[in-house]
């Protein structure tokens, strides 16, 4: 009995040594990930971030960074499952709500329009009525959602310098909506 409880002793103390080795090894590869994200060093900052998260998927910190750093470069649709990740991390947290808003709003343009190989804006072209349809729907819903983000974020920060900014942008979106509704016969939750 007494080698049974020697042994969990040591085991436990194992588990609890490795799980302390973790957090300093992510609180240093984010700390690292900042430095390079001062520098403009985007792809290393997003290096150390993805292997921080590899270590431990549910700091927040690496989260938003990560999907912050992914938007910089374009990444929308990364950015956006990291910010998801980090909004049920940090549910009070106003900024991650207006970063998954921006990174929504990116990934629904890019349904419409993608960059060709030179670089240049070229609209994306579709070669069935369904998938034109399932473009609208999906439009709809990242709009809609960014809204509510929007809206969530107005909540947790009423008094932010950027209302105005986020009223002209919920209320684009809602025009945005309510033509692709209308021109697709898509239901919209009232």
């Amino acid at each position: 009995m007494l080698k049974l409880l020697k042994f969990l002793f040591v085991l436990f103390l194992g588990v609890i040594s490795c799980a302390c080795v973790n957090m300093v090894a992510v609180h240093e590869l984010n700390s690292k990930a900042s430095d390079y994200l001062e520098e403009g060093d985007i792809n290393s900052a997003i290096s150390r971030l993805e292997a921080s998260i590899d270590l431990d998927g549910k700091v927040y910190e690496s989260r938003y960074n990560l999907a912050s750093a992914y938007l910089q470069i374009g990444k929308n649709k990364e950015a956006l499952e990291h910010i998801k990740v980090a909004m049920e991390l940090q549910k009070n947290e106003p900024i991650v709500f207006y970063t998954y808003a921006v990174a929504a709003m990116k990934v629904a343009d890019e349904i419409y329009e993608k960059k060709n190989k030179d670089g240049q804006i070229v609209p994306v072209e579709f070669k069935t009525d369904l998938a034109l349809q399932k473009a609208a729907e999906q439009y709809v819903d990242l709009l809609t959602k960014a809204n509510s983000a929007f809206n969530e974020y107005l909540e947790l920060a009423p008094n932010a310098e950027d209302t105005q900014q986020i009223f002209d942008a919920v209320n684009d979106n809602e025009q945005k909506i309510k033509e692709k509704a209308e021109q697709y016969g898509i239901a919209l939750e009232e």
